[in-house]
């Protein structure tokens, strides 16, 4: 039987005008990042994700995506510039995530957009729009915004695509959105260094090298409205995908 879990809202304090306001969490899917985040990501928020090549990215908002559509009842989107379609079904089967299934049931939409150049964004984003309304999507992922920056010219272009674009049209809609940005291993700026100022929440993946194994580890370090974790936390991914490890507290 379909699951119809409900998505909380959470109560936070404003301590500016004395008052609290209702915000509504959307759960991740995500093994104790709920905890991090005080019950979820704000509806309707635009997160962006950062970290190195093999941190872990695509793998937590492939989970986000899933748990959406077989938990929550809330269709999503993943939008790919990076990886076609064909591997990147193959890539999450072997995370346990059966998303040609979820294709087929219309709960999940893969859009593949690896070949598109800056004349072509348009076009992609008119289609990324109508794919949104025609399943009703409530989750979406960009992956990545670091493959689209790539393919303009002008840098100015891609700015105001994703303040106009992202940032506006799509929360209008009611999306909540995760773009991954990828950050080069030794370097320390997100994207073009406006991603972060845009979006209501950055969270942070780094992947690094400690007594000669592979070792990540994550940091919220913005997310509006949210009483949230300040701290790194140990994440790992096995064959059930991503989770924190160990059972983190907001303490």
């Amino acid at each position: 039987m379909e699951s119809t879990a409900k998505c909380e809202i959470h109560m936070v304090r404003n301590y500016c005008l004395g008052s609290e306001i209702l915000i509504e969490r959307v759960p991740t899917g995500i093994d104790n990042l709920d905890v991090l985040l005080n019950g979820g990501f704000p509806r309707g928020s635009l997160i962006v994700l950062a970290g190195n090549c093999g941190s872990g990215k695509t793998t937590l908002a492939a989970q986000f995506l899933h748990a959406g559509a077989t938990k929550y009842n809330e269709p999503g989107i993943l939008v790919s510039f990076a990886e076609g379609h064909s591997v990147l079904i193959e890539f999450l089967r072997t995370l346990g995530l059966d998303f040609d299934q979820l294709e087929k049931q219309r709960k999940v939409s893969i859009l593949d957009f690896v070949s598109m150049k800056e004349a072509g964004i348009s076009i992609a984003i008119d289609q990324i729009l109508t794919e949104i309304s025609d399943i009703k999507a409530k989750r979406l992922v960009i992956d990545s915004f670091s493959a689209i920056a790539s393919s303009f010219d002008d840098k100015t272009e891609v700015r105001i695509m994703l303040h106009a674009i992202l940032s506006k049209m799509v929360r209008q809609l009611g999306c909540t959105t995760l773009v991954i940005v990828e950050i080069p291993w030794g370097t320390t700026p997100i994207g073009m260094g406006l991603e972060e100022f845009v979006a209501d929440g950055v969270i942070l993946i780094n992947s690094f090298i400690e007594d000669f194994q592979m070792k990540r580890r994550m940091l919220i370090a913005k997310m509006r409205g949210t009483l949230h974790s300040s701290k790194y936390h140990d994440i790992a991914i096995t064959a059930d995908g991503i989770s924190i490890v160990p059972v983190p507290t907001l303490k």
